[in-house]
């Protein structure tokens, strides 16, 4: 048996993560997702570039708190709603 992961499934498990996160943005961080996922941030932000080109993915600034306790906005992504989809056609 196989060990070798397809880009279509490294390309799921990135979506499932988005889809199941408990953000209220519905966005996650490519540390998060890469914790999510258990795949290395180089390897989140291939993929993410990816569904970023596809339209299934937006690139949202959320307010997350830093390590020393100061919220900032930072780059996340989240999936595109179906109606977002179609507003934008």
């Amino acid at each position: 048996m196989s060990n070798h992961v397809t880009e279509t499934e490294l390309l799921e498990q990135v979506q499932k993560a988005l889809f199941e996160t408990s953000d209220p943005a519905g966005a996650m961080s490519v540390f998060e997702l890469s914790e999510a996922t258990d795949m290395p941030e180089p390897a989140v932000r291939r993929r993410l570039r990816k569904l970023i080109n596809q339209g299934e993915v937006e690139v949202v600034k959320v307010p997350r708190t830093n390590i020393v306790g100061t919220v900032a906005r930072q780059y996340c992504y989240r999936m595109v709603t179906p109606r977002e989809l179609h507003e934008s056609e």
